[in-house]
């Protein structure tokens, strides 16, 4: 009986049509401009917390403004979320 719930309201939000014009714009809080371009940030991870025991360096994907080059801290890891 929870599965039918659950496959109904899965049912609900699939038939939901979302317009662009409903949503909210991101853009960079240093010049307002719209266009990111995905780039990445290295963290080292050291050797005693690697699962394979050598220090190495771990990617994270991110996004800084196309116009300036800044990355807004919503996009940066363990920063809140606020801009």
């Amino acid at each position: 009986m929870g599965k039918q719930i659950n496959m109904g309201q899965q049912q609900q939000q699939q038939q939901m049509a979302i317009k662009p014009e409903d949503l909210t714009d991101v853009v960079c809080t240093e010049c307002g401009h719209q266009v990111f371009t995905p780039v990445f940030l290295f963290k080292k991870i050291s050797a005693i917390l690697s699962p394979n025991g050598q220090e190495s360096m771990i990617p994270l994907p991110t996004y800084k403004c196309d116009g300036c080059g800044h990355i807004n801290k919503v996009f940066l890891p363990n920063e809140p979320s606020d801009g």
